[in-house]
């Protein structure tokens, strides 16, 4: 009559109530995660795949973590939702695994390809925690997913065992401080740059709703606990220090209630006629066994099964899990408790409720094969009903929850690249300031900045050829009438015959005073999308530091936007010295010229000024 749960330790104990709930978690992240995809897709004509991706997976590993949080205090305040509580770790070790695949294509798409280590670059590229800008967003996602990752490692049983269930739980009660942080990440990172207006409202009652719940079960808890606190005798029918808890003949047989004893919480369970005391305490996860029933003689944590003797405290052979147990008495109808536990595996002081009067009640909600733990199999008809209806809710809010979160994105710019198709492209190369490739067009030449692939510049492969006609293969990146070739190493050779450009159409536009977003130019021309914003300050900086050409970000008159060059006030590259100011609002009077197509800003770094 015992659960099916083992004594050695298994990677996993399969039961067919795990299949199904294992099941409904894959068909809620497929859900969702295709559900956003064919939204991003027929909304956000210009959204890459790496975006795509990026912004399902951190909004369904939020999501998910945010549903988690929900089910302990569902199931304390209503014993309905107890069976949506069994198998959480599983829940628990697939939320990690996608916050491991976002947090894992981030670092390879944003730190990645760099002159600096990708996993320092996470924690520095953001942005400095003390250089009077935006709080950096990235370490924050770092935080809490170290501590998805602890409690996904320690999620066996093995380390539940060797750590001890109070450490454990310890460790696991991170969680908290781990969503905590990652609603900073969210409203710090993605919000910021990302996000409608609506997401605010909508993130913020979603993390609400997760801390109200936990504020009203633990509130709830506290009011019983002050409910049931009575007197400690001294002397007469009930021996000397023992503490009034609840009335007897309220406790419906085989069930427990929870009192509080000395700081601690004990569960007093009737067994017929005989009422018991244990602690309330599971040594499996430290599940709250007062809420559980009396089953084969047995108490069952109603989490995962686990099972007691009422009076020994003792598991049946050949589990060795043993409780603490308590005296006590009853006395003027109240079951009285000794707040000092017996020593482990002791047999207690039980009390016997008189007959006359005292019939057992039927458990609360039900008859006892109402109560479910995920080992027993079949469930009864009633949970099965309700555990559908719970099925087919959590499958449609995923489908809901994609969209919201998928429509809740701005829209993106047509910006374009040809990942994988290569072009020929012949012109004359040029290093003023960063390399670029003049291509005679009908009235002038047209100008295609220069790259190296990954987050680099293409000085080192063109140094060669600067001021020389010369043919390249590279793949082309463009938005809004500017361009930009990805070099491929090895493909640039010289053009004997070609004759260099005899001038360019050049217009001086004076001294001006312009605000602005500075960008790398690579990614803000196509290679990503979106290349500006809070988002995307760490790749910006990492490929400005790496030699690809700055640009800042203006809103033309006609509400357009554009990307100006900027250079130096002599001409000379400035992108190791614009640190600090990457994708923040700033504001730099300087030299504007149009020349062949590009404008350029000659600017004092010096001079620039943040405005935020």
């Amino acid at each position: 009559g015992s659960p099916v749960v083992s004594h050695v330790y298994r990677a996993v104990g399969w039961s067919p109530q795990k299949r199904k709930y294992d099941l409904l978690i894959a068909l809620c992240m497929v859900v969702y995660l295709a559900a956003f995809a064919v939204i991003t897709v027929a909304t956000q004509p210009y959204a890459t795949f790496e975006t795509l991706l990026l912004r399902a997976t951190g909004s369904l590993a939020f999501v998910t973590l945010s549903f988690i949080l929900v089910i302990g205090p569902l199931a304390r305040i209503s014993p309905r939702f107890l069976p949506v509580l069994y198998n959480r770790r599983h829940l628990g070790v697939a939320t990690f695994l996608v916050a491991l695949v976002h947090g894992g294509f981030a670092t390879l798409q944003f730190h990645a390809l760099g002159d600096v280590n990708p996993l320092a670059s996470v924690l520095s590229s953001d942005g400095s925690f003390g250089d009077g800008g935006a709080f950096p967003f990235q370490p924050l996602g770092v935080f809490g997913l170290g501590v998805l990752f602890l409690m996904a490692a320690t999620s066996h049983d093995f380390w539940l065992a060797n750590l001890t269930p109070r450490v454990w739980k310890g460790l696991h009660m991170a969680v908290y401080g781990a969503y905590a942080v990652l609603l900073g990440h969210v409203a710090l990172g993605a919000l910021q740059g990302e996000g409608k207006a609506y997401l605010w409202p909508v993130t913020g009652a979603l993390a609400a709703t997760v801390f109200a719940l936990q504020l009203h079960a633990g509130l709830g808890e506290r009011r019983r606990d002050r409910a049931t606190q009575g007197r400690t005798a001294s002397g007469g029918a009930v021996p000397d220090g023992f503490v009034r808890t609840v009335p007897a003949g309220e406790i419906p047989d085989g069930e427990g209630r929870v009192v509080p004893l000395g700081g601690e919480r004990v569960a007093v369970f009737r067994n017929g006629f005989e009422i018991s005391c244990v602690s309330n305490v599971c040594r499996h996860q430290m599940g709250p066994i007062g809420e559980g029933r009396i089953i084969d003689g047995c108490i069952t944590c109603p989490w995962h099964g686990f099972q007691y003797d009422p009076v020994t405290g003792c598991a049946p052979p050949p589990f060795d899990e043993q409780l603490e147990t308590y005296d006590v008495a009853i006395h003027d109808g109240f079951v009285w408790v000794s707040p000092v536990a017996n020593p482990l595996g002791t047999a207690s002081r039980t009390a016997r409720l008189p007959v006359v009067g005292t019939a057992p009640k039927p458990p609360a909600g039900g008859p006892m094969k109402d109560f479910y733990v995920g080992y027993f199999d079949p469930p009864s008809p009633r949970i099965r009903r309700f555990l559908r209806r719970v099925a087919l809710a959590t499958l449609a809010a995923s489908a809901v929850a994609a969209t919201v979160v998928a429509l809740g994105h701005r829209a993106l710019p047509a910006a374009h690249f040809e990942f994988g198709h290569l072009r020929t492209f012949e012109g004359f190369v040029v290093a003023d300031p960063y390399p670029s490739l003049l291509v005679p067009g009908d009235t002038a030449f047209s100008r295609y900045l220069l790259t190296a692939p990954g987050k680099f510049g293409a000085d080192a492969l063109v140094e060669s050829f600067v001021g020389r006609s010369a043919s390249l293969q590279g793949t082309l990146a463009y938005r809004d009438g500017q361009a930009m070739i990805q070099v491929e190493p090895g493909s640039v050779a010289p053009r004997e015959s070609a004759e260099p450009p005899s001038q360019l159409l050049e217009v001086d536009l004076g001294t001006r005073y312009v605000e602005g977003e500075i960008v790398g130019s690579k990614c803000y021309l196509g290679v990503m999308n979106p290349g500006s914003g809070v988002t995307h300050r760490a790749c910006a900086t990492v490929c400005i530091r790496g030699g690809v050409p700055p640009l800042l970000e203006v809103r033309r008159e006609d509400g357009r936007r554009e990307g100006i060059v900027l250079a130096g006030t002599g001409g000379e590259a400035i992108g190791d010295r614009l640190e600090g100011l990457i994708a923040r609002p700033v504001g730099m009077t300087g030299h504007l010229v149009q020349r062949g197509g590009t404008t350029f800003l000659y600017v004092d770094p010096a001079q620039i000024r943040r405005l935020q």
